[in-house]
């Protein structure tokens, strides 16, 4: 018999997850015009798509690694995105988005409809997210630091 978790990570998909909306962007767009987007749709990451669909992801990471100190409020964005090395689609299991993660050490990664065209994107937090709505009540009583022990049933 499999537990709960195994059930969920080989039977929820990836469109079962609330879908967050998306900044997508062309490779020609200015460094300070993402991040405006960012800014403005309290995002994390803008995908960029050009005419053949998704080409590269832009992250808050990549904002940290790549502008923070030398950033040229011009310079197109696909002179700094990450290209897309893997990605998944809407029908793949939330397993497949974990390994991917896993393997990759993507913390956001890429969706795609296979053509490119409406692209999307999955994060740790949305898989954390989900887990957490199965066993709500298992996680509301933990404590907050997990070697705590608590006085008293009532934790004050």
């Amino acid at each position: 018999m499999k537990s709960g978790i195994e059930t969920i990570l080989r039977e929820v998909r990836i469109r079962d997850l609330p879908q967050r909306r998306v900044c997508v962007v062309e490779p020609s767009t200015s460094l300070s015009e993402v991040y405006r987007l960012l800014d403005e749709e309290h995002s994390v990451a803008v995908l960029v798509c050009d005419d053949t669909g998704l080409v590269g992801i832009f992250t808050e990471r990549d904002i940290l690694d790549r502008t923070a100190l030398e950033g040229n409020p011009e310079q197109p964005i696909g002179e700094l995105m990450s290209s897309i090395k893997a990605s998944l689609g809407s029908g793949d299991r939330l397993a497949e988005a974990i390994e991917l993660m896993h393997t990759t050490g993507y913390r956001h990664i890429p969706l795609s409809d296979g053509e490119g065209r409406h692209p999307g994107l999955i994060g740790g937090r949305d898989i954390l997210k989900l887990v957490a709505d199965y066993y709500p009540e298992t996680l509301l009583n933990l404590p907050p630091r997990l070697n705590q022990q608590m006085t008293r049933p009532e934790g004050g």
